[in-house]
């Protein structure tokens, strides 16, 4: 187990010098930095620039208020960038520990060091920051908690995994119920089946409080447009549309490429999930991922993975503490070796982190970007590129991306790559200037910052 704590101090290392990283080269997107403005507004509505107001519109995120104090102090987005790294990183001792009743000592080693090689989890880590990003070792502690008898570590993780997203917390409804469930058969079934409906109700009221008080009140759930086809209109008509249009409903969803994002999570595991009924825990995160009509959502590498990896895992530690209990603990350590090399063999050939793409900055000379924003006042409304938006946006509350119109200040680089930006925002910009609606107010080298005319 010391050897699993410490390579789980080897990879958090790596994946917060690689966040430093990141942070310097100005790689990371929007995501980042819009979350770095909903924390540093947790007693201002959580409001954010790209979101347009109240992040509550498009999820349930009361948890992200803990992060608070790390963003206050900082004025940075580096520290969430650090704790979900440390995240990832406490899955493997988390997961090492839920094994380690159930088989021998180095087996349960062998799935910690399966669980830092595992590529959607590892993904997590380096990916922009996101709630989810957080729910992985959640699950994994409730489990552990669950098992120990440690009500009051089970309840506080309850509360925080409950006010992560609403997608996660309508995971752990099915999660109380199934402790329940099995209360009967555990040591402490009344301890168990009362940890079991608290979760459940806590999630179940969470849901109700989000869906039925505050979205109605904000104007709606905005992702909703996610589970939007021809043959449904939202959530609810797309649950019932199996009955209804299954024809239509099988088209849309059984694709090649949600295939191949299952099987992604599946093999590196070397498919031992399907070996336990733990794992059923996963379909309704898997469902809710699935069944979006956005491929960006059902991609390896990104964060909604983690509303059912975190399942999967649990499954796999059940599963091989079968195969050891039923054949001999070699047995059980030649199958997580496979895992790992399985995973090692993803990591080479289908990195979901894909590195080489973020550890290289996008544009040539970061440092007049720089001069450029700093011509802007902090509280100013200010539109510029993704990455830039995500680098200053801790320190800029009303700072927002890709837009020409409708804030204070525009700052853009005139050689800046990318096809978003010659097609579509450079002409707006070019137009705005000539319409005399946005003046000039300083240049660094190609990057301008600009002033519309009618600013006070």
């Amino acid at each position: 187990m010391r050897r699993v704590w410490l390579w789980a101090l080897v990879e958090f290392a790596v994946l917060a010098a690689l966040a430093v990283v990141r942070t310097k080269l100005w790689t990371y997107g929007s995501d980042t930095g819009t979350f770095a403005q909903i924390v540093a507004g947790t007693f201002n509505g959580m409001r954010d620039g790209l979101e347009g107001g109240s992040h509550f519109r498009y999820h349930w995120s009361p948890s992200l208020a803990l992060l608070w104090p790390f963003v206050a102090a900082t004025h940075s987005a580096l520290p969430l960038q650090l704790v979900q790294a440390g995240a990832t990183a406490i899955c493997a001792p988390l997961v090492a520990l839920l094994a380690r009743p159930r088989v021998g000592e180095r087996v349960a080693s062998g799935l910690g060091y399966l669980t830092l090689l595992y590529p959607p989890l590892l993904a997590l880590g380096f990916d922009e920051f996101h709630e989810l990003g957080l729910f992985t070792p959640l699950v994994l502690a409730l489990f552990l908690f669950a098992d120990r008898r440690r009500w009051l570590w089970f309840g506080s993780c309850a509360l925080v995994a409950i006010g992560l997203r609403e997608d996660a917390a309508l995971t752990l409804v099915v999660f109380g119920v199934a402790l329940v469930a099995i209360a009967r058969h555990a040591p402490a079934p009344r301890e168990l089946a009362a940890a079991g409906a608290a979760l459940a109700a806590g999630a179940l009221l969470a849901l109700v409080t989000y869906y039925g008080v505050i979205t109605p009140r904000l104007g709606g759930w905005e992702p909703s447009h996610f589970y939007v086809y021809p043959f449904a209109d939202g959530p609810l008509a797309l649950i019932v549309a199996p009955v209804l249009h299954p024809v239509e409903f099988a088209r849309a969803i059984f694709t090649f490429g949600r295939l191949t994002y299952v099987l992604e999570a599946l093999v590196p595991l070397a498919f031992l999930p399907l070996r336990s009924r733990w794992s059923l825990l996963a379909l309704p995160g898997a469902a809710i991922v699935l069944l979006a009509n956005s491929g960006y959502v059902w991609r390896m590498g990104d964060h909604y993975a983690a509303l059912w990896i975190g399942w999967l895992l649990v499954g796999t530690v059940a599963a091989v503490a079968a195969i050891e209990s039923r054949a001999s603990e070699s047995v059980a350590r030649r199958w997580t070796t496979a895992a790992s090399a399985l995973c090692a063999v993803f990591l080479i050939a289908f990195d979901p982190l894909h590195p080489l793409h973020y550890l290289h900055p996008y544009y040539h000379d970061l440092a007049d970007a720089r001069r450029a924003i700093g011509c802007v006042p902090k509280d100013a409304s200010l539109a510029t590129y993704d990455e830039w938006f995500s680098a200053v946006a801790a320190q800029r509350p009303n700072a927002t991306i890709d837009r020409t119109s409708g804030v204070t200040y525009l700052v853009y680089a005139a050689d800046f790559p990318g096809e978003l930006y010659r097609t579509r925002i450079a002409p707006a910009l070019a137009a705005q200037v000539a319409a005399g609606r946005y003046r000039a107010i300083c240049r660094f080298g190609e990057v301008t910052a600009y002033e519309a005319t009618d600013a006070r």
